[in-house]
């Protein structure tokens, strides 16, 4: 299990997985300034797995859009929207995180490889609704790390 600071993070592109209330995936990069939440940095190995889990898994959806990247770049947004996961990219100054990539057909946590589905169902964002939403404000994830009731 390796357990990060967000610290260790800050100014560096760091990538995490995150599902909706409908069960939906997203892949969340935070341009080195988007906010994780700490949840998420506490078994980066277990997210490293299942982003390639991902990745590797069969093209399932064809792309409404994603964004070009410069030549000889991996284009991992159009990757992972061709698998059905919806993408989103911060701000490197701490801005909200954008929707940059669409599939046109959202896969389902149940849908994922298995190696993906425990980390992604651990990562719920309540109440939101990825396909619905152009951005993520970074408050909504503070939120989440706050107290329980």
């Amino acid at each position: 299990m390796g357990a990060i600071s967000a610290k260790e993070i800050d100014g560096y592109e760091f990538d995490w997985l995150a599902s909706d209330v409908e069960g939906h995936v997203a892949l969340l990069s935070t341009a080195g300034g988007g906010y994780v939440p700490c949840e998420v940095l506490q078994d980066t190995d277990a997210l490293d797995a299942a982003i390639n889990a991902i990745l590797v898994s069969p093209v399932s959806s064809e792309v409404r859009f994603a964004p070009s990247v410069a030549e000889g770049c991996e284009n991992t947004w159009r990757m992972m929207a061709e698998r059905g996961v919806l993408a989103f990219d911060a701000d490197p100054y701490g801005g909200p995180y954008k929707r940059v990539a669409m599939p046109e057909r959202p896969i389902r946590v149940g849908e994922l490889a298995e190696a993906a589905r425990p980390l992604v169902r651990r990562m719920a964002l309540e109440g939101l609704r990825f396909s619905e939403l152009e951005k993520i404000d970074n408050d909504v994830l503070v939120r989440r790390d706050g107290p329980k009731p």
